[in-house]
């Protein structure tokens, strides 16, 4: 059995420092303008949309370790040259 333990009691100050935050914050959301969901979801369709195109133009993301990454956040890839040696690209020669 365990020893009688004593009430945990709550500094008044601090409850009423909790409720006014708390209060405070459900104003500041209910005065928030409400975001229906169709156009949530319109937006996320968008996103979608230009995500696919920037992918069809062959432009990606630099990783975060890149040297410019900072600089320029997407770059479009260059596509390798068909070449006539079944599709290996050339070696570049010695300088």
């Amino acid at each position: 059995m365990l020893p009688d333990q004593p009430v945990a009691t709550v500094d008044p100050e601090v409850e009423r420092l909790a409720r006014v935050m708390v209060d405070g914050l459900i104003d500041r959301l209910a005065a928030e303008p409400a975001v229906p969901a169709t156009s949530l979801l319109d937006n996320l369709a968008e996103q979608l949309q230009q995500a696919a195109n920037l992918r069809r133009l062959n432009v990606r993301r630099r990783t975060p370790g890149s040297a410019s990454a900072s600089s320029s956040p997407a770059t479009p890839r260059r596509a390798a040259p068909p070449t006539a040696s079944g599709g290996h690209s050339p070696t570049p020669g010695p300088g």
